[in-house]
């Protein structure tokens, strides 16, 4: 199976290319993956699978084996190897949370369409159910800022 490391904006991409043969791991087994014992680290693993309704299907897990639905960074490292591959100017990405386009932006920068932002308390992931369109954010000492 092949398997490319990618770096997108800073965050570390291990990326197993399953679309001959499958990559199914348990969350155990991608914890492993992601923190092997040595130096390399990865923030997410990814893989790649066929699918019938877009370019490549893309599974994304975290490091810690939890699977997540899309991540932007790293639809714009696949983007990039999808255009690469198919030599189209986009492809179509299918991820749990929906088909995203990529595209060439220039040279090798990759733009990805996330569609919309999901605001509404059942979408976002916090602890408590609260108005999300008024979170109260509060950003480390401000009162007294250093100007350097």
């Amino acid at each position: 199976m092949r398997v490319l490391f990618m770096n997108g904006c800073g965050n570390r991409f291990a990326v197993f290319d399953g679309r001959r043969e499958p990559f199914r791991k348990s969350a155990e087994e991608i914890r492993r993956i992601a923190h092997p014992e040595g130096t390399q680290r990865f923030d997410q693993i990814i893989g790649l699978e066929s699918s019938m309704r877009a370019d490549v299907f893309m599974r994304i897990w975290n490091a810690d084996g939890g699977e997540v639905a899309a991540c932007g960074n790293a639809t714009r490292c696949v983007g990039w190897l999808m255009l690469q591959e198919l030599g189209e100017p986009r492809v179509t990405i299918e991820t749990e949370a929906g088909i995203l386009k990529a595209s060439r932006a220039d040279g090798d920068l990759i733009t990805v369409d996330m569609g919309s932002p999901l605001l509404s308390w059942e979408s976002v992931p916090l602890a408590e159910k609260m108005d999300t369109r008024f979170v109260d954010l509060k950003i480390g000492p401000i009162d007294n800022p250093i100007l350097s």
